[in-house]
Parts: structure tokens; sequence; C-alpha cells
């Protein structure tokens, strides 16, 4: 069996919409009206995950404006994000990782551009993280 290649956009895609739903069960963004800034954060969410289904050039950007409101102004939601999306978009959001998760992730991404065709992104990722 052939490992399928790894694919950072499409995989922080998939992180983002189990984040939304995770957002979706629990109150108060089950509610219906939903609270104003709230609606308003899911929104945005709806939006950067278009924008990256699109590839539309500002999600890098957008990306990072939403991992900024999610981390100001629900904290104790960001445990549930994937630690990906914050490697991914970089730029700010690194501000929000540690400086040991940086390099961990730093040394994940060199393994990933110098493996080949059999790279395992998980395998590596595991083997790297749990040191």
């Amino acid at each position: 069996m052939s490992n399928q290649i790894y694919n950072a956009r499409h995989h922080t895609l998939i992180l983002l919409k189990d984040f939304l739903g995770f957002l979706q069960q629990g109150f108060p963004f089950n509610q219906d009206p939903m609270p104003s800034d709230e609606q308003s954060f899911v929104d945005q969410l709806q939006h950067l995950i278009a924008d990256m289904e699109d590839q539309a050039p500002q999600a890098a950007f957008n990306g990072q404006d939403w991992l900024n409101r999610l981390f100001r102004n629900f904290p104790t939601l960001a445990p549930h994000l994937g630690r990906e999306v914050l490697w991914y978009f970089g730029g700010d959001a690194l501000h929000f990782m540690p400086d040991e998760e940086i390099a961990k992730f730093q040394l994940l991404e060199d393994a990933l551009h110098e493996g080949g065709e059999d790279f395992d992104y998980m395998a590596t990722k595991v083997a790297i993280f749990s040191k």
C-alpha cells in the first residue's frame, strides 16, 4: 500500500472543518439565533474555509486574522484546534506556539521536503513530537 502524499492545505482544511463542526455542537454556537460575536466568528471561519477551498490569495492573511481572534476572544476553544493550523498560517499565529513546538514543526517540515514518495507524514510527526 502506497502512502498518500501529504498536502498541507488539504490537511488544514480538514482541521478547520472539524473545528467548525465542534463549535456548532456547543453552547453558545448551537443557539438560534447565535449571539452576534459568536455568529461573526463562525462566519469568519466559514469564509476562511471557502477562501482556502478556492485557493484565494487572501486566505493566508484571513487565517492569521481568524487565529488572532480565536486566541483573543475564545482562548478556551483554542486547544480544540489542531496545532498544524497555526504552523500552516505562520506569521502572527506562531506567537501562540512555544519555541520548542515551532522547532518540532520545522523538523517535520524539513523531513517532509527531504522525504521521497514513500514519506510517511504521520509516522514522522509522531516520532518527532513524542521526543
